[in-house]
């Protein structure tokens, strides 16, 4: 059996015994701690002054070589990053009056820090922008109303928190100011028929706008006021057998802060459409218009006048027109009592005249009716040619049931079209 010699151990023998220069080299660079103190200030130009402590060193953090710096708007985790920057820092271009979160790390060769605790602070607010110019509209009696738009905000301008306003009889630049307004606002206390120049400023904790354009308007008369226009009711041709006539009715217009009652009227016609006017003066609702041309449309407004000066608007133009026909009463003449269902007394019927003037008359009509006013278009009683020149007439009876009636007598165009018109007295029916 062989007998082999044993392999005799390898000494041991330490890196450092083998590499003296091992433990005596330079130790590991090692990220800086975070920064200390952030601390924010008001910027001497708008902006925040951002300050901050250098870290220290320790067994386990190198020394920071630079910094980095980020902020947002509050809250908003929308974060902006600066690199490079040093203590203090400007920090430029932000929103007046806005608060902001900033945080600093470190850098050096080996990396960068923790970001720092958040220190956060408001800009300094900026005056608002000018706002527009205001709009102005007439409030009671001599009153303006004044209303304005907020001004936008912007990186220089801050919300307006405040309102001022100035005004001045038109053009003289004599400012009365008016503080702490708000939209709309009631400039009361003016004279009236008075030309009013206004402007308004906006203004918060950084100061005030300059003043807006100016607007102008002028207020109202404190009175006597002229009347509101008038509203014409009615304008019909007379049902009294002339071709040359037209009722008017209106009724009073309305009283009010800026209009006085109306204690009497004028009135103007003319041909429809012509815009030529004959002007009537104090007359009064029924006003009866005669002296027209037969079948001839007019055109009539009405105006209110009464303690002011200038009379008041004219009323909306309403347009009638002139029967074309004239109608007189026959010899037959229905009289003023009549038994209901029976044959007219004295004649058994009536009769007429219709003598065109100057529309052609074609067939006539009598009818029954309660009014006196409104031209019946029904229960129509057609008439005959009697033989006279325009003479036309019928026999017929009284209405069947008991009341007052008016005996129509109807000139008709070819048609039916009613071109005159002539009612009866009142007719008492039994």
């Amino acid at each position: 059996m062989a007998i082999y010699p044993r392999t005799p151990p390898v000494p041991t023998t330490s890196l450092a015994t083998m590499h003296p220069l091992a433990q005596t080299g330079p130790a590991l660079l090692q990220v800086a701690n975070m920064p200390a103190g952030v601390a924010l200030a008001p910027g001497a130009t708008g902006g925040l002054s951002v300050t901050w402590t250098p870290p220290a060193v320790d067994g386990t953090h190198g020394a920071a070589t630079g910094f980095n710096l980020r902020y947002e708007a509050s809250g908003s985790g929308v974060w902006t990053t600066v690199s490079g920057v040093i203590s203090p820092y400007a920090l430029l271009g932000l929103a007046a009056g806005t608060a902001f979160d900033v945080q600093v790390q470190s850098v050096n060769a080996t990396g960068t820090s923790a970001w720092s605790p958040t220190a956060t602070l408001a800009t300094a607010p900026a005056a608002p922008n000018l706002p527009g110019a205001p709009s102005l509209v007439q409030g009671n009696g001599s009153d303006l109303i004044v209303a304005w738009t907020v001004p936008p905000t912007d990186l220089t301008h801050s919300a307006a928190t405040v309102y001022n306003l100035r005004w001045s009889p038109s053009g003289a630049g004599a400012w009365t100011v008016v503080m702490g307004v708000s939209s709309p606002y009631d400039l009361a206390g003016l004279g009236s028929d008075a030309g009013i120049d206004v402007e308004v400023q906006a203004s918060n904790a950084g100061g005030a706008s300059g003043w807006s354009a100016t607007s102008t308007l002028t207020t109202a008369s404190t009175g006597p006021f002229a009347p509101n226009a008038p509203a014409i009711a009615s304008a019909a041709p007379v049902p009294d057998g002339t071709a040359s006539k037209l009722a008017i009715v209106w009724t009073a217009p309305l009283v009010d802060s800026t209009h006085g009652a109306a204690t009497g009227y004028n009135l103007r016609y003319g041909p429809s459409g012509a815009g030529t006017w004959t002007i009537v003066s104090g007359v009064s609702s029924p006003y009866l218009l005669a002296g027209l041309p037969g079948a001839t449309a007019i055109d009539v407004a009405v105006q209110g006048t009464g303690a002011a000066p200038a009379p008041g608007a004219w009323s909306a133009t309403v347009t009638a027109t002139t029967w074309g026909a004239t109608i007189a009463q026959g010899n037959w003449t229905p009289a003023a009592s009549q038994v209901h269902n029976t044959s007219v007394v004295p004649n058994g019927g009536a009769n007429m005249t219709a003598t065109p003037a100057p529309t052609v008359v074609s067939n006539a009509a009598f009818a029954w009716s309660a009014s006196a006013t409104v031209v019946p278009t029904s229960g129509l009683i057609e008439a005959a040619a009697d033989g006279q020149t325009n003479g036309w007439g019928q026999w017929f009876n009284a209405p069947a049931t008991a009341g007052t009636y008016y005996l129509w007598l109807l000139a008709q165009a070819a048609g039916g079209a009613t071109i005159g018109a002539l009612a009866s007295p009142a007719i008492t029916v039994t």
